[in-house]
């Protein structure tokens, strides 16, 4: 039988799995417990805020008691004189009985939005699920969430004659800290750089009268609005933070599996290491079923480094070709990263690059970082578990 017989053509089929990802920052000893501690600390100044607003009130309240109290007295003054007094005061000076609408009071000021002071342990226990953890209070790491409370700067007036906009600053800032009993910090930040302030434009409008309007009826629900707004972005992303650096999360993960076929069909031994494979890759979403993936693994592995034997990259017609040769090396390379076979991985990838095939090259390019960060997660998992493969 000669060559063109049996070569191949590259026939890949996509395999979708779920795999469990390591943390980045596992627990010591890989432990998966942990406790929540959470404190809001705006309380004083949110107290602070609504005490000066009333001194305010107060103060304007004191000035208008006291400045009708001086009126009274004028009036019951000028009351008490006769009625001669009266008339020549009226004709030589102009005087004549103070009116009550010389004392008006003051306007109020209006009253700052004032930042809400959450119940800081019910909003964490409701938006943060970290996969593979369970919270007990017996627990070495200690996750603490810090809401520092909502501020805002005043508006100002932005734009041009035909839109106007009232422009404003505010923050939300949340910090986030994982420590051990020992004092060893694994995670200190201020998430989303919500200690910084960021700036929005409220209203549309073509003169500044109608924009004060809109701002006196809408600003307490636009302020409160973007309160909450921010406060669930950085939650969001706090719980995105903590799973990539302490969760045990599934994941989603997809390659094309080589198949080599030719004229007559799929190989036997193609067939049977694709099959194994994806019995091995449909088995990593459980720890406990690793063992068994890996088997499946390893003989899809040894089927595929077995055809790499005929390798012959200098024939086209080859039965296994530069182009089936790459498909092979690439499957064993994927497949040896599951199995956390790495010493194997970072053969077939040098392969991959010696052989110069750049649609596998360009493959390999594309999942490098995947194989580094798989490969990092792992090793620090298994030092702090302290397991040896």
């Amino acid at each position: 039988m000669n060559n063109a017989t049996f070569a191949q053509k590259v026939k890949n089929e996509k395999v979708k799995f779920s795999y469990l990802q390591y943390p980045s920052k596992p627990f010591p000893k890989a432990e998966r417990k942990f406790k929540f501690e959470a404190e809001s600390t705006n309380q004083a100044a949110v107290d602070k805020m609504k005490n000066e607003h009333k001194a305010k009130i107060a103060q304007i309240d004191k000035k208008y008691a006291d400045e009708l109290a001086a009126l009274k007295k004028r009036q019951a003054a000028y009351d008490s004189s006769s009625t001669g007094n009266k008339i020549i005061a009226n004709l030589l000076l102009g005087d004549e009985r103070p009116a009550d609408s010389l004392v008006k009071k003051d306007p109020y000021p209006i009253a700052p939005v004032y930042p809400k002071v959450i119940d800081a342990s019910a909003k964490v226990h409701s938006n943060i699920i970290i996969q593979g953890l369970t919270e007990t209070n017996d627990a070495n790491a200690t996750i603490k969430f810090t809401f520092g409370g909502m501020e805002y700067t005043a508006p100002h007036v932005v734009g041009d004659s035909l839109h106007l906009g009232y422009e404003y600053t505010i923050k939300n800032p949340v910090k986030v800290t994982a420590t051990t009993k020992d004092g060893n910090v694994l995670y200190d930040g201020v998430i989303n750089n919500s200690e910084s302030y960021s700036t929005y434009v409220f209203g549309d409008a073509n003169d500044t009268t109608k924009l004060e309007t809109l701002w006196a009826k809408g600003r307490v629900r636009e302020i409160q609005g973007m309160e909450s707004f921010l406060l669930k972005g950085h939650l969001t992303k706090a719980n995105e933070i903590l799973n990539e650096k302490f969760g045990y999360v599934i994941k989603e993960k997809s390659f094309k599996v080589f198949m080599g076929a030719s004229k007559k069909g799929i190989y036997p031994e193609h067939a049977e290491a694709y099959n194994n494979a994806i019995l091995g890759y449909h088995l990593l979403e459980n720890e406990s079923d690793f063992t068994q993936a890996k088997e499946y693994l390893d003989l899809a592995i040894a089927s595929w480094e077995k055809s790499l034997e005929e390798k012959n990259t200098g024939d086209k017609k080859a039965k296994i070709n530069s182009k089936v040769a790459g498909s092979l090396h690439f499957n064993i390379l994927a497949a040896s990263l599951f199995a956390r076979d790495f010493k194997k991985v970072a053969f077939h990838s040098a392969q991959l690059k010696i052989l110069g095939e750049g649609k596998y090259e360009r493959q390999l390019a594309a999942i490098d970082e995947f194989i580094n960060d798989y490969k990092a997660r792992y090793t620090a998992y298994a030092k702090e578990a302290g397991v040896t493969e």
